[in-house]
């Protein structure tokens, strides 16, 4: 049941005023006395009228305020089942990072092999993969949040630090892991330069800012360890909608 809203009430208490005030004019008016019947009648009838007016007004308000509450609660749920639930424990992108950052250094000053070759690419576009997953949660995130707004669905005010700690984490993250696969992404082409080739094979390979990468992967543990831990935070308790969002009535009398 929507709470009923400052207007509506101020609404059916004015109308109720109203046929307080008529009713007395009718009663005390000097006129009432010579009137017949049917003015009786129109006067009664033209009382119903607004009466039901009234009502089919407030009716429709008040299904209007049901539908957008659902609408922008089906968005919630679309939010957490789509996009943040991939955002805990089991998410795998620092073990992505970790093996790429193995991988480089695995294969550093070694001769070129078109084994390592095929590892290195594996590793790269596994992250890259993933990198693209997880800039879509936090875009599909973003824009749901803005959708719900127009439906007056807010993240509770027990919730809302806690789901601004996930996009904020998660938008660091992945900042750093733009920086990381750049430098993965040239150290893999210049090995496939000589793998590919065939040529030049016992050439050492020789992997490119290597403490960048390693810098990188302490930022975007960090970050991910965060992340993490504010989506369990969200999470904990009733994992209910309707306990994670709440409908802020917009009050028409304001301005």
């Amino acid at each position: 049941m929507q709470k009923e809203s400052r207007t509506d009430k101020w609404l059916r208490t004015g109308f109720v005023l109203f046929l307080i005030i008529l009713l007395l004019l009718i009663i005390f008016n000097g006129t009432a006395k010579t009137s017949d019947v049917s003015n009786w009648i129109i006067a009664f009838a033209n009382i119903v009228m607004a009466y039901a007016a009234v009502r089919a007004y407030l009716a429709a308000r008040q299904f209007l305020s049901e539908f957008f509450a659902q609408e922008g609660y089906r968005l919630a749920i679309a939010l957490i089942n789509e996009n943040v639930i991939h955002l805990g424990n089991k998410n795998r992108y620092t073990i992505a990072i970790s093996s790429a950052l193995c991988c480089c250094k695995e294969l550093h000053s070694l001769p070129h092999t078109r084994e390592g070759n095929k590892k290195l690419q594996s590793a790269l576009v596994l992250l890259t993969n993933l990198h693209k997953a997880h800039k879509k949660w936090l875009s599909d995130i973003n824009s749901l949040l803005e959708r719900m707004e127009t439906y007056g669905i807010y993240p509770a005010d027990n919730k809302k630090a806690a789901l601004t700690g996930v996009i904020t984490a998660l938008d660091e993250m992945l900042m750093n892991g733009d920086s990381f696969i750049a430098v993965l992404r040239k150290n893999a082409c210049d090995y496939n330069k000589v793998a590919d080739k065939g040529v030049n094979m016992s050439k050492l390979f020789s992997a490119e800012e290597m403490d960048v990468m390693t810098k990188s992967l302490e930022e975007i543990t960090t970050q991910w360890n965060m992340m993490v831990s504010n989506r369990n935070e969200l999470l904990t308790g009733v994992r209910h909608a309707r306990a994670l969002f709440k409908v802020r009535e917009y009050d028409y009398s304001e301005p």
